[in-house]
């Protein structure tokens, strides 16, 4: 009778296990699929005030793309109705490395500002040795080298007077160009890139000072951070740089891809599992846990500044041109509209679209769509 009775309580407490994995299961499945069907998630917009749009615009990776950079950038200026672009400095590719002059890329930069005075469209310049674009950091073989892998670059590491020195050089060469309306200092420093590189808010700070001692206008500046998702905050380390008209930015990327989905070391071998093509990672339909875009803008406007997206993702993710062809692609025309909405939604005062090379390339293919949605909604 015991014996029946205890086996009893063992077969009930095992049942109410299983029930309680099977309910845990059930909850984390819903809430998974709910991300996952629903990247863009659906907000009511609360005033239809327009904000302010713009573009990042590089003319190597227009290059890459295959499409006349110079031609397209005027072509780009004149069809869509952008209140700013984004131009950054690529430090390794626009000043020889003998001489220490500006070269003929750099004449591509001026090129590009002097056109979008022209077109009454304002210049955000990304300057430092980490800017917009693949690889990121765009410094010289010669600075690259005395940096270690995973290195955080401070105000006390051996390049950062080059950095310093060189943030000096482009400010007061395109100070004189009175359409640019905010030096960014540095492209999301405290996020890591291939080689684990961040740059420490103690450099930042003294950067931001360089750039406003060197520009005779003292325009405003911009820094910004990834927003990656509700753990991280360290993007409060650069508010203290930040002064009243300055600008903080941050991405919105809705369906994003690594290079590795899987990367783990076994008895001392690292084994790399590479993303599978046409997969995709939401990141704004977890919830409480994506990025509050609504706590960081509150929190940026009682620090006194205005918070931006400088990218909002408009195109899938591209690592082979032959991927730019494929007629499935994992971020469509229509991603466009629902992101701008998502980001309406919050108030945001200035949104940037990333992409527009990738939008020119299907163009050049006999796809309009990509462009005229995005004229659907910056004109």
């Amino acid at each position: 009778m015991v014996i029946s009775h205890l086996y009893g309580e063992l077969r009930y407490t095992f049942l109410m296990i299983i029930r309680a994995f099977l309910l845990i299961f059930f909850i984390v499945f819903v809430f998974t699929s709910t991300a996952f069907l629903n990247p863009i998630p659906t907000r009511k917009i609360k005033t239809g005030d327009r904000p302010l749009y713009g573009v990042s615009y590089s003319f190597e990776q227009a290059g890459w793309f295959g499409v006349d950079a110079r031609k397209d950038y005027v072509r780009m200026l004149e069809e869509f109705k952008f209140d700013w672009v984004r131009l950054p400095f690529f430090w390794n590719q626009m000043v020889d490395p003998t001489t220490g002059d500006f070269n003929k890329n750099f004449d591509d930069l001026k090129f590009a500002i002097e056109e979008a005075q022209k077109h009454n469209v304002g210049v955000i310049m990304a300057i430092g040795a980490k800017t917009p674009y693949f690889p990121e950091y765009h410094w010289p073989k010669n600075i690259e080298s005395q940096v270690k892998f995973g290195e955080v670059v401070g105000f006390d590491h051996k390049v950062a007077d080059d950095i310093l020195a060189m943030d000096k050089k482009v400010v007061k060469e395109l100070s004189a160009f009175d359409n640019i309306i905010y030096w960014q200092v540095e492209n999301e420093p405290l996020v890591g890139n291939v080689n684990k590189w961040k740059i420490d808010p103690s450099l930042i700070s003294q950067e931001a000072d360089v750039v406003r001692q060197s520009d005779s206008k003292h325009r405003p500046i911009i820094l910004n951070h990834a927003a990656t998702g509700f753990y991280d905050n360290s993007w409060r380390r650069l508010l203290p740089i930040l002064k009243k008209g300055d600008v903080f930015a941050v991405n919105a990327f809705f369906k994003t891809k690594g290079t590795d989905f899987i990367t783990a070391k076994v008895l001392g071998r690292e084994i790399h599992v590479l993303w599978p093509d046409h997969f995709v990672w939401p990141v704004q339909s977890w919830f409480a846990f994506s990025p509050d875009f609504s706590k960081i803008k509150k929190e940026i406007e009682v620090n006194g500044n205005d918070l931006w997206v400088l990218e909002m993702q408009s195109e899938p993710y591209i690592k082979k041109i032959e991927e730019a062809k494929d007629p499935v692609l994992s971020f469509e025309p229509e991603d466009i509209l629902a992101g701008e909405k998502f980001l309406r939604s919050y108030q945001i005062k200035s949104i940037g679209f990333w992409g527009v090379h990738f939008w020119q390339y299907r163009q050049s293919q006999g796809d309009f769509l990509w462009k005229d949605t995005v004229k659907r909604i910056v004109n």
